[in-house]
């Protein structure tokens, strides 16, 4: 994964728990039905944006390691 996806998935994140910070300061938000749905879409695409992240950071890293051990051994 590259870097610009992966700085996509981090701005995308960001965004979506920007958006669920301001809502859960809202106490009249579980009163109306359509914008607790909202909310909770944005959780979900919150978390899956910090799982995408997590996951290609983690590719990254072990792309990292190969290389090293590649760059070692030749």
């Amino acid at each position: 994964m590259s870097i610009a996806r992966l700085t996509q998935y981090a701005v995308g994140y960001s965004k979506a728990m920007d958006a669920i910070s301001a809502q859960a300061q809202d106490p009249t938000l579980v009163q109306d039905p359509a914008r607790l749905a909202i909310f909770q879409q944005q959780m979900y695409y919150a978390q899956t944006g910090y799982t995408m992240t997590a996951r290609a950071m983690q590719d990254m890293n072990n792309e990292d390691k190969i290389l090293a051990e590649m760059l070692r051994d030749a």
